[in-house]
Protein backbone atom coordinates (compact mmCIF):
# COMPACT_ATOMS: atom_id res chain seq x y z
CA UNK A 1 0.00 0.00 0.00
CA UNK A 2 1.06 3.42 -1.10
CA UNK A 3 1.95 5.49 2.49
CA UNK A 4 1.16 9.17 2.44
CA UNK A 5 4.37 10.43 2.75
CA UNK A 6 4.93 9.24 -1.01
CA UNK A 7 3.62 10.06 -4.47
CA UNK A 8 3.91 13.44 -6.17
CA UNK A 9 1.57 15.58 -3.41
CA UNK A 10 4.07 14.57 -0.41
CA UNK A 11 7.10 14.80 -2.84
CA UNK A 12 6.02 18.96 -3.82
CA UNK A 13 5.55 19.41 0.08
CA UNK A 14 8.97 18.63 1.01
CA UNK A 15 10.26 19.87 -2.28
CA UNK A 16 8.72 23.45 -0.86
CA UNK A 17 10.30 22.46 2.65
CA UNK A 18 13.22 22.22 1.25
CA UNK A 19 13.20 25.41 -0.89
CA UNK A 20 12.44 27.56 1.98
CA UNK A 21 15.52 25.91 4.25
CA UNK A 22 17.64 26.56 1.63
CA UNK A 23 16.42 29.75 1.35
CA UNK A 24 17.22 30.73 4.28
CA UNK A 25 20.67 29.29 4.83
CA UNK A 26 23.43 32.00 5.03
CA UNK A 27 25.52 32.58 1.61
CA UNK A 28 28.64 30.81 3.85
CA UNK A 29 26.90 27.42 4.22
CA UNK A 30 25.45 27.02 0.61
CA UNK A 31 28.90 28.08 -0.46
CA UNK A 32 30.86 25.36 1.96
CA UNK A 33 27.78 22.70 1.29
CA UNK A 34 28.16 23.48 -2.63
CA UNK A 35 31.62 23.17 -2.70
CA UNK A 36 31.73 19.48 -1.14
CA UNK A 37 29.10 18.51 -3.08
CA UNK A 38 31.59 19.33 -6.01
CA UNK A 39 34.09 17.50 -3.98
CA UNK A 40 31.68 13.97 -3.60
CA UNK A 41 30.58 14.28 -7.29
CA UNK A 42 34.58 13.96 -8.17
CA UNK A 43 35.45 11.05 -5.67
CA UNK A 44 32.58 9.26 -7.17
CA UNK A 45 34.51 10.07 -10.42
CA UNK A 46 37.49 8.99 -9.42
CA UNK A 47 35.96 5.74 -8.24
CA UNK A 48 34.48 5.52 -12.15
CA UNK A 49 37.76 5.56 -14.38
CA UNK A 50 40.07 3.76 -11.91
CA UNK A 51 37.71 0.55 -12.98
CA UNK A 52 36.43 1.38 -16.35
CA UNK A 53 40.65 2.05 -17.78
CA UNK A 54 41.61 -0.91 -15.83
CA UNK A 55 39.49 -3.53 -16.28
CA UNK A 56 40.01 -5.37 -19.60
CA UNK A 57 37.06 -5.79 -20.72
CA UNK A 58 36.07 -2.42 -21.31
CA UNK A 59 32.29 -3.35 -21.06
CA UNK A 60 33.03 -4.53 -17.47
CA UNK A 61 34.82 -1.98 -16.55
CA UNK A 62 32.44 0.56 -17.45
CA UNK A 63 29.64 -0.89 -15.68
CA UNK A 64 31.78 -1.82 -12.89
CA UNK A 65 32.53 2.09 -12.47
CA UNK A 66 28.88 3.04 -13.00
CA UNK A 67 28.17 1.04 -10.02
CA UNK A 68 30.92 3.08 -7.84
CA UNK A 69 30.08 6.56 -8.90
CA UNK A 70 26.80 6.31 -7.29
CA UNK A 71 29.01 6.92 -3.90
CA UNK A 72 28.96 10.88 -4.63
CA UNK A 73 25.51 11.54 -4.38
CA UNK A 74 24.78 9.33 -1.81
CA UNK A 75 27.29 10.99 0.01
CA UNK A 76 25.38 14.34 -0.82
CA UNK A 77 22.26 13.07 0.21
CA UNK A 78 23.55 12.03 3.42
CA UNK A 79 25.82 14.80 4.11
CA UNK A 80 23.20 17.33 2.87
CA UNK A 81 25.14 19.48 0.87
CA UNK A 82 24.21 20.84 -2.00
CA UNK A 83 24.23 19.86 -5.92
CA UNK A 84 23.15 21.73 -8.57
CA UNK A 85 21.34 19.23 -9.94
CA UNK A 86 18.63 18.15 -7.69
CA UNK A 87 18.50 21.42 -6.02
CA UNK A 88 16.91 22.94 -9.46
CA UNK A 89 13.74 21.40 -8.16
CA UNK A 90 13.29 24.27 -6.06
CA UNK A 91 11.71 25.94 -8.53
CA UNK A 92 8.53 24.13 -7.17
CA UNK A 93 8.60 27.20 -4.75
CA UNK A 94 8.28 29.26 -7.57
CA UNK A 95 5.62 27.62 -9.25
CA UNK A 96 3.42 27.57 -5.74
CA UNK A 97 3.89 31.30 -6.17
CA UNK A 98 5.84 31.05 -2.70
CA UNK A 99 8.53 33.13 -4.04
CA UNK A 100 10.67 34.83 -7.11
CA UNK A 101 12.25 33.20 -9.26
CA UNK A 102 14.96 35.28 -9.17
CA UNK A 103 15.71 34.34 -5.74
CA UNK A 104 15.76 30.39 -6.86
CA UNK A 105 18.20 31.72 -9.53
CA UNK A 106 20.18 33.64 -6.84
CA UNK A 107 21.04 30.07 -5.00
CA UNK A 108 21.36 28.53 -8.02
CA UNK A 109 23.85 30.10 -9.00
CA UNK A 110 25.62 30.31 -5.53
CA UNK A 111 25.42 26.66 -5.75
CA UNK A 112 26.52 25.74 -9.16
CA UNK A 113 29.82 28.22 -8.72
CA UNK A 114 30.57 26.06 -5.66
CA UNK A 115 30.28 22.95 -6.98
CA UNK A 116 32.89 24.07 -9.92
CA UNK A 117 35.41 25.22 -7.07
CA UNK A 118 34.63 21.84 -5.44
CA UNK A 119 35.13 19.94 -8.53
CA UNK A 120 38.33 22.25 -9.67
CA UNK A 121 39.89 21.46 -6.69
CA UNK A 122 39.20 17.51 -6.55
CA UNK A 123 40.44 17.79 -10.56
CA UNK A 124 43.80 19.58 -9.57
CA UNK A 125 44.40 17.46 -6.38
CA UNK A 126 44.09 14.18 -8.90
CA UNK A 127 46.57 15.61 -11.08
CA UNK A 128 49.44 16.87 -8.37
CA UNK A 129 48.44 13.07 -6.36
CA UNK A 130 49.60 11.22 -9.72
CA UNK A 131 46.45 8.79 -8.77
CA UNK A 132 45.79 8.61 -12.13
CA UNK A 133 48.30 6.36 -14.84
CA UNK A 134 48.72 7.05 -18.21
CA UNK A 135 45.98 4.42 -19.40
CA UNK A 136 43.13 6.37 -16.97
CA UNK A 137 44.54 10.04 -18.11
CA UNK A 138 44.27 8.70 -21.96
CA UNK A 139 40.48 7.75 -21.55
CA UNK A 140 39.36 11.01 -19.03
CA UNK A 141 40.85 13.16 -22.34
CA UNK A 142 39.51 11.64 -24.54
CA UNK A 143 35.81 11.57 -22.93
CA UNK A 144 36.78 15.44 -22.55
CA UNK A 145 37.26 16.22 -26.20
CA UNK A 146 34.21 14.33 -26.98
CA UNK A 147 32.54 16.10 -24.46
CA UNK A 148 33.73 20.04 -25.69
CA UNK A 149 33.32 18.92 -29.15
CA UNK A 150 29.83 17.85 -28.64
CA UNK A 151 27.36 19.12 -31.21
CA UNK A 152 25.20 21.60 -29.47
CA UNK A 153 21.50 19.63 -29.36
CA UNK A 154 23.11 16.76 -28.74
CA UNK A 155 24.85 17.78 -25.69
CA UNK A 156 21.49 20.47 -24.86
CA UNK A 157 19.27 17.00 -25.24
CA UNK A 158 21.95 14.99 -23.09
CA UNK A 159 21.87 17.34 -20.51
CA UNK A 160 18.09 17.45 -20.15
CA UNK A 161 17.87 13.61 -20.20
CA UNK A 162 20.53 13.81 -17.40
CA UNK A 163 18.83 15.23 -15.16
CA UNK A 164 15.46 13.79 -15.71
CA UNK A 165 17.25 10.43 -14.34
CA UNK A 166 19.03 11.95 -11.66
CA UNK A 167 15.89 14.04 -10.09
CA UNK A 168 13.66 10.86 -10.62
CA UNK A 169 16.54 9.14 -8.44
CA UNK A 170 16.13 11.82 -5.90
CA UNK A 171 12.82 12.11 -5.95
CA UNK A 172 12.96 8.31 -5.37
CA UNK A 173 14.77 8.71 -2.45
CA UNK A 174 13.09 11.44 -1.06
CA UNK A 175 10.06 9.38 -0.88
CA UNK A 176 11.77 7.18 1.54
CA UNK A 177 11.92 7.29 5.08
CA UNK A 178 14.42 4.49 5.33
CA UNK A 179 18.00 5.28 4.74
CA UNK A 180 19.32 2.03 3.43
CA UNK A 181 16.07 2.28 1.01
CA UNK A 182 17.32 6.03 0.03
CA UNK A 183 21.00 4.69 -0.62
CA UNK A 184 19.44 1.56 -2.99
CA UNK A 185 17.03 3.95 -5.17
CA UNK A 186 19.88 6.60 -5.11
CA UNK A 187 22.06 4.10 -5.91
CA UNK A 188 20.46 1.76 -8.92
CA UNK A 189 19.18 5.58 -10.39
CA UNK A 190 22.51 7.24 -10.57
CA UNK A 191 24.44 3.95 -11.94
CA UNK A 192 21.60 4.02 -15.08
CA UNK A 193 22.87 7.60 -15.42
CA UNK A 194 26.09 6.88 -15.80
CA UNK A 195 25.69 3.68 -18.04
CA UNK A 196 23.21 6.37 -20.34
CA UNK A 197 26.38 8.62 -20.77
CA UNK A 198 24.30 11.60 -20.65
CA UNK A 199 25.54 15.00 -19.69
CA UNK A 200 26.04 16.21 -16.01
CA UNK A 201 27.54 19.38 -15.27
CA UNK A 202 28.91 18.93 -12.20
CA UNK A 203 30.21 15.62 -13.06
CA UNK A 204 31.71 17.26 -16.41
CA UNK A 205 33.22 19.64 -14.20
CA UNK A 206 35.55 17.56 -12.70
CA UNK A 207 36.27 15.46 -15.75
CA UNK A 208 37.07 18.52 -18.10
CA UNK A 209 39.37 20.45 -15.43
CA UNK A 210 40.77 16.76 -14.89
CA UNK A 211 41.96 16.98 -18.60
CA UNK A 212 42.85 20.44 -19.17
CA UNK A 213 45.17 19.92 -15.56
CA UNK A 214 47.11 16.96 -17.45
CA UNK A 215 47.50 18.95 -20.75
CA UNK A 216 44.37 17.66 -22.88
CA UNK A 217 43.74 19.38 -26.01
CA UNK A 218 40.97 21.19 -24.63
CA UNK A 219 40.70 25.32 -24.01
CA UNK A 220 39.10 26.86 -21.10
CA UNK A 221 36.39 28.52 -23.77
CA UNK A 222 35.85 24.95 -24.43
CA UNK A 223 35.05 23.70 -21.19
CA UNK A 224 33.19 26.60 -20.38
CA UNK A 225 30.80 26.13 -23.25
CA UNK A 226 30.15 22.56 -22.60
CA UNK A 227 29.66 23.80 -18.88
CA UNK A 228 26.95 26.38 -19.69
CA UNK A 229 25.22 24.08 -21.98
CA UNK A 230 24.53 21.31 -19.56
CA UNK A 231 23.61 23.50 -17.14
CA UNK A 232 21.04 24.90 -19.02
CA UNK A 233 19.65 21.33 -20.18
CA UNK A 234 20.25 19.85 -16.37
CA UNK A 235 17.68 22.66 -15.15
CA UNK A 236 15.30 22.15 -17.63
CA UNK A 237 15.36 18.48 -16.76
CA UNK A 238 15.37 18.90 -13.42
CA UNK A 239 13.85 22.09 -12.69
CA UNK A 240 11.08 22.36 -15.36
CA UNK A 241 10.72 19.11 -16.59
CA UNK A 242 10.43 16.90 -13.15
CA UNK A 243 9.41 19.38 -11.07
CA UNK A 244 6.23 20.57 -13.50
CA UNK A 245 4.89 17.32 -13.61
CA UNK A 246 5.40 16.72 -9.79
CA UNK A 247 3.62 19.67 -9.06
CA UNK A 248 0.77 19.92 -11.89
CA UNK A 249 -0.01 16.05 -10.00
CA UNK A 250 -0.37 17.56 -6.59
CA UNK A 251 -1.64 20.96 -7.70
CA UNK A 252 -4.67 20.66 -6.50
CA UNK A 253 -4.11 19.03 -3.26
CA UNK A 254 -1.21 21.63 -2.60
CA UNK A 255 -3.60 24.79 -3.20
CA UNK A 256 -6.33 23.54 -1.29
CA UNK A 257 -4.33 22.89 1.53
CA UNK A 258 -1.99 26.36 1.46
CA UNK A 259 -4.27 28.56 0.19
CA UNK A 260 -4.17 30.70 3.18
CA UNK A 261 -0.24 30.16 3.05
CA UNK A 262 1.86 33.75 2.27
CA UNK A 263 5.14 34.26 0.12
CA UNK A 264 7.82 32.58 2.64
CA UNK A 265 10.69 32.51 0.80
Amino acid sequence: MTKNYSGPKALTKYILYQSKHKADKRFIILLVQGILAGIYISLGAIGYFKLAATVADPGLGGFLGALVFPLGIIAILIMQAELFTSDSMVMVAVYDGRTRVSRIFRILVIILIANLLGAIFAAFMTHASGIFDEKIMQLIIQKSIHKVHMPLGQLFSSAILCNIIVSTGVCLAYSCRDEIAKIIVVWLSITVFVLSGTEHVVANMYYLFTAYFTGGDITLLEIFYNLLIAAIGNFIGGGVIVSVVNYLLAYKDIRINNKNVKRDL
